[in-house]
């Protein structure tokens, strides 16, 4: 029995060491591993020369750009390893950047005739200058967007890693820097900025630039009329979704950076960014692995899909328990430990925040498979009620019982609930499909 256990378990690692489907993860793992592992060597030292406000600027200032980001290209750069044929890839891609153009430039002119109200909205009353650069952030994570999905679609995965891993060490190293010279909000906010350049920069120095990842295809008019109704459900439902998806996350920041103070969103940051390390390593890596497998098997009607949407989530499931359950038992004693006595109040978020990450993190393979299964329009109204039992929550907890931590644990609550909808809608629509097939 022993022998015929061991037999198998060698098989299972033989499958393996020869699937196209690992190898790839690890590929893309790797690489995000690396630079997550650079941002957790850099953070100690950081968060002693950086001060919880300074964070908590940067972070407002990065909860606002996730907000409206999706804006940049209407959902349209997702949309790029759809087709079927590189010149109607290359037309979504023109799309794309013709539209990131128009947007950046509307937010200027936004900016400038709103720009004492907005500051005072989102809690930025004391850096109302810095609302200058959402132009500017807007056009390079719009970039950046469409080189990343051009990369996944030719599965460029190396070049891709390696540009996120270059791009994360000269970041946090010139965060180190000019920590130690100048702190603030605003150098953090700038070299922030600058790292999504080189990553795009580093990316495009790597791959051929031919197809879909020849610059001179990316402008232009060519096809975007045809490209712009032919994946018009980026723009009907994943924008209007990535956006309520990002509010609703960020609602916490901006709120505790204009109900409380900047320091207390510094520490939800912090929180965050250490919880995000192991949900990004797993959930990204898969995800961009998997989106486009899981939509040739549901396009193409393989019975194989339930199977393997199940196998991911289980993996994920296992995988994340040991990190996220770590830091929900001990999550005040290290922050306190690896990031200075003052970030103690971020590992007391951590605990209650490492529930629904957790969460988050398993249901990325069926968040992935929701487009191929026709269920944008699903997405949209789960974050419509997203955004409003969140934003309940948050005003139970700040308002009602007047304490961050009872808003934070309620906000968590939710996002439990809202992430587990998403894994049963998905299976709940392939054993369906599956159903209709039989």
């Amino acid at each position: 029995m022993a022998s015929e256990v061991l037999l198998s378990i060698q098989n299972v690692i033989s499958r393996l060491k020869t699937s196209h489907f690992v190898r790839d993860v690890a590929m893309v793992g790797g690489g995000i591993a690396a630079g997550q592992a650079i941002a957790m060597i850099f953070m100690p030292f950081l968060t002693r020369l950086y001060s919880p406000e300074d964070f908590g600027i940067a972070a407002t200032f990065a909860a606002i750009i996730s907000i409206i980001t999706p804006i940049a290209t209407m959902g349209y750069a997702n949309a790029i390893v759809m087709p079927d044929s590189d010149e109607d890839a290359a037309a979504i891609i023109r799309l794309s950047v013709l539209l990131s153009l128009f947007v950046a430039a509307i937010s200027f002119i936004v900016v400038y005739f709103g720009n004492v109200y907005l500051a005072r909205w989102t809690g930025m009353e004391s850096t109302p200058y810095m609302l200058y650069l959402i132009p500017l952030t807007l056009l390079a994570g719009a970039f950046l967007s469409v080189a990343d999905q051009s990369a996944i679609r030719v599965g460029l995965f190396k070049a891709k890693a390696r540009a996120y891993v270059e791009s994360k060490l000269v970041t946090d190293t010139s965060k180190l820097i000019g920590g130690m010279w100048a702190p603030s909000g605003m150098l953090l906010i700038l070299l922030t900025i600058a790292g999504q350049l080189t990553n795009f920069m580093m990316q495009m120095l790597r791959v051929p630039r031919i197809g879909v990842l020849n610059v001179r295809n990316w402008f232009g008019t060519v096809g975007i009329r045809n490209a712009a109704i032919s994946q018009r459900d980026f723009a009907i439902y994943r924008m209007p979704q990535s956006m309520l998806n990002a509010a609703s996350v960020g609602l916490p920041t901006i709120l505790l950076a204009s109900l409380f103070s900047a320091s207390s969103a510094g520490q939800y940051s912090l929180a965050v960014l250490v919880l995000g390390a192991p949900a990004m390593l797993l959930g990204q890596a898969v995800g961009e692995v998997f989106y486009p497998k899981i939509t040739r098997a549901i396009t193409a009607k393989s019975p194989e899909a339930y199977q393997f949407l199940l196998k991911v989530t289980v993996i994920l499931l296992v995988v994340g328990i040991v990190p996220f359950g770590t830091v929900f038992v001990f999550g005040d004693y290290l922050f306190s430990l690896v990031f200075g006595a003052e970030w103690a109040l971020a590992g007391s978020y951590s605990q209650w925040l490492s529930i629904w990450l957790l969460t988050s993190l398993v249901s990325g393979a069926s968040t992935a498979a929701l487009p191929a299964l026709r269920l944008q329009r699903f997405l949209l109204i789960r974050e419509v009620f997203a955004v409003i039992f969140r934003a309940a929550a948050l005003y139970i907890g700040f308002y009602v019982f007047e304490s961050d931590m009872v808003a934070i644990a309620l906000f968590s609550f939710v996002g439990v609930l809202l992430s587990l909808s998403i894994v049963y809608v998905a299976f709940r629509r392939l054993v369906h499909i599956h159903e209709v097939q039989q």
